[in-house]
């Protein structure tokens, strides 16, 4: 937000940390803070998350306000008027994601259930699941057009294109390790069978690597 205008609104689009972290900064600032309802109750929870530990936060850094299916807002923005939809999005990346949809900027953001350019973390422990994150991706293509700016909670800012080769992606490694795991292929017979082989020079460079994301994938069918 441009020069000392307050902060009157932050949006969690989940629990995880590098999302939630500064809850309690934006609340001391005067800011409410909106999530679903599944967020405040994880973010109340101790938790166990690749190797690290998080305990329960404090009350002052719990959302304070949150909502079931939807909620719609409108705010004033440097002088411009801007209506926000925020949308549950079925069990994907977690159980407590939600999309935010700026109607008239026409900006998409779809959390960490876009993982743009890179293998998506799926947090089991919390409710994710492959076939939730490839439903909140067609979710996100059927919300937008050619025109419309879709943010992803991780990776460069996309369009409706990259949203696009992102399901396809999950789909294709989803069926085949689908067809493993049918097959009785073990996690470690799916794994050597290198499934995300065609994908891994263009998705396989972030933090989750090609072995780890297929055994996700197995691990949330």
């Amino acid at each position: 937000m441009p020069g000392n205008a307050p902060i009157v609104a932050t949006i969690n689009t989940h629990w995880h940390f590098d999302h939630a972290d500064n809850n309690e900064s934006f609340r001391s600032a005067g800011s409410k803070i909106l999530a679903h309802e599944n967020t405040k109750r994880r973010l109340s929870q101790a938790h166990d998350l690749m190797g690290m530990h998080f305990a329960p936060v404090p009350s002052a850094a719990l959302p304070t306000q949150t909502f079931g299916q939807s909620e719609h807002l409108t705010f004033e923005l440097t002088g411009t008027e801007e209506y926000v939809d925020l949308g549950y999005i079925q069990p994907a990346h977690t159980d407590t994601d939600i999309y935010v949809y700026f109607a008239i900027g026409d900006v998409l953001h779809l959390g960490d259930t876009f993982f743009n350019g890179q293998y998506p973390f799926i947090d089991a422990g919390t409710g994710g699941k492959i076939n939730g994150m490839i439903a909140a991706a067609e979710k996100g293509l059927k919300m937008s057009n050619a025109t419309t700016r879709i943010v992803p909670g991780h990776g460069p800012l996309g369009d409706r294109a990259a949203l696009t080769r992102y399901r396809d992606m999950l789909v294709a490694v989803r069926d085949r390790v689908q067809k493993l795991k049918t097959e009785g292929r073990t996690e470690k017979d799916a794994v050597a069978a290198k499934p995300t082989t065609e994908f891994d020079a263009t998705w396989g460079q972030g933090l989750i690597q090609p072995d780890v994301f297929v055994s996700i994938v197995y691990n949330t069918l």
